[in-house]
């Protein structure tokens, strides 16, 4: 058995005007700087769940190598649902899933090692006292998450899985969703890449 990372890139970009999954972060797209991010650390069972613009995103990333499954209800579910289809198909292959969703493409390798290393069954890192992702779920608890009737998100469906959240505090500001620093406006490209630049500074 082995470690799988889930993304989910489902939703419509309804905070913005271009497709946040292929918005160029450096040389690459934002989804794609997802998927690396999970290799560097060693992941290779990589999925992608889509829905919005599904035959465009996977086009883009048909040559990363990842597992695509679809909410086809997109439209009319929420993050949740996405999750859930991604947890069912790696349950049963996996040990532990990574999961996160599309837009927090900063977070580094180190981060998800570190993780893993601590051998809990339930992990968010914090930075800053701010919570982040990518969240490590070990598979003896996706079908308690799974059962859950998902009113509350993937919160409240991993509360109610009665297994405490170790919460890791790391000195990487990437874990934080790209939404906070308003991607949504027009200047988002300058912004993200003074992210990178602060990202890369905080590691030297």
């Amino acid at each position: 058995m082995q470690t799988g990372a889930l993304i989910v890139a489902a939703g419509k970009s309804s905070r913005m005007g271009d497709f946040k999954p292929m918005l160029q972060l450096g040389s690459i797209s934002i989804a794609q700087r997802v998927i690396n991010n999970f290799r560097q650390a060693g992941i290779s069972k990589v999925v992608v769940v889509t829905g919005y613009h599904a035959d465009v995103l996977e086009c883009h990333l048909a040559s990363n190598n990842v597992v695509f499954l679809r909410n086809e209800n997109y439209a009319n579910t929420h993050m949740f649902d996405s999750v859930r289809i991604g947890l069912e198909y790696l349950k049963d292959k996996v040990d532990t899933v990574l999961f996160t969703p599309v837009d927090v493409p900063l977070f580094t390798a180190q981060t998800v090692t570190q993780m893993l290393s601590l051998g809990r069954p339930l992990v968010t890192p914090v930075c800053n006292g701010n919570p982040g992702h990518p969240i490590l779920i070990r598979s003896t608890l996706i079908d308690s998450i799974l059962s859950d009737d998902g009113k509350s998100g993937l919160k409240g469906a991993v509360d109610n899985c009665r297994e405490p959240m170790y919460y890791l505090n790391v000195e990487d500001p990437g874990i934080i969703h790209l939404s906070l620093i308003h991607i949504s406006e027009p200047t988002r490209q300058a912004e993200i890449s003074y992210a990178v630049f602060c990202l890369k500074k905080k590691k030297t």
